[in-house]
């Protein structure tokens, strides 16, 4: 999300993409379907579906490995977006296919395998103009997934709609409110957690999926600064922020523990301003 915004490289590491225990709720509702065919207990989820995908503001859409760091490109996104848009915002599901949205507003679907676009019939609905994305399943270790939404007319509102959006219809849901503007990311344990970038109160928190509140808040004072570009994963276990902030000529991913908030560990991008990452309910929930 930007502010106003070869080769597949094998890593020998043990995952585990069923539910893993936690301390804390969540906060499962009913809601529409994300389709596809997996499921949380990983047997039917392809290797696709597992990755974190990124899009950077030249249109590269790649994927990123946590457990290496290592990016691969999978090619440069041509979708048809008007006035000469650019990716705002990316949301995966569990058939590996990428949800694009352009500072345009227009929203698209992605094969990832061809990088083919195809435009919906989304029209930004309720001032829902640009928007944060991720997906959470419905209950813990199920196999139906929702897209939630945060956004509206911009990234200089304080506060953003929280939404359900149903992807056969393009039809969001109204859910809450929440305070500021975050990325997105669920996991397969039903649970729903966005980054809120700051100029001096940066937080992850996760959200209740049925009002919006906050379930469980992490304070990110090292990531304060003017927010410039900012991304958003869950993978093994761990949180990764993509942000770019400041005078940052491109973007930095941060691994935060996803029991704590505590920061452990800073990866430089190269030359990449990221502005949407995305990852499917089907990721490991931990690595051993």
């Amino acid at each position: 999300m930007r502010n106003g915004r070869i080769l597949f490289v094998l890593a020998i590491s043990l995952v585990a993409c069923g539910p893993k225990d936690r301390d804390n709720g969540n906060g499962g509702v009913d809601g529409n379907t994300g389709g596809g065919d997996g499921n949380t207990n990983q047997d039917n989820c392809s290797e696709e579906a597992k990755l974190v995908y990124t899009v950077d503001e030249n249109n590269t859409l790649s994927t990123f490995d946590p457990t290496t760091k290592i990016f691969t490109d999978l090619g440069e996104l041509n979708c048809p977006a008007q006035f000469g848009a650019s990716p705002f915002s990316m949301g995966i599901d569990r058939n590996a296919g990428a949800w694009v949205l352009y500072s345009s507003s227009e929203l698209f679907q992605v094969d990832t395998k061809t990088l083919a676009c195809t435009k919906t019939s989304w029209s930004a609905p309720n001032g829902l103009v640009q928007f944060g994305m991720g997906y959470s399943t419905d209950v813990a270790g199920g196999s139906t997934d929702t897209l939630f939404i945060a956004g509206g007319a911009g990234p200089t509102q304080p506060t953003s709609a929280l939404n359900k959006l149903d992807t056969s219809s393009m039809s969001p849901q109204m859910v809450g409110t929440v305070t500021g503007w975050p990325e997105l990311t669920g996991t397969g344990n039903a649970e729903l957690w966005g980054f809120f970038p700051s100029a001096g109160t940066p937080r992850i928190e996760q959200i209740d999926k049925s009002n919006g509140s906050a379930a469980r808040t992490f304070p990110l004072p090292t990531l304060s600064g003017e927010p410039t570009a900012w991304a958003f994963a869950f993978y093994g276990g761990d949180f990764w922020v993509f942000l770019a902030k400041d005078l940052d000529l491109s973007t930095t991913i941060y691994q935060v523990d996803g029991m704590n908030g505590t920061i452990k560990g800073m990866t430089s991008t190269g030359s990449r301003t990221i502005v949407g990452a995305g990852v499917s309910t089907c990721a490991p929930v931990v690595i051993f």
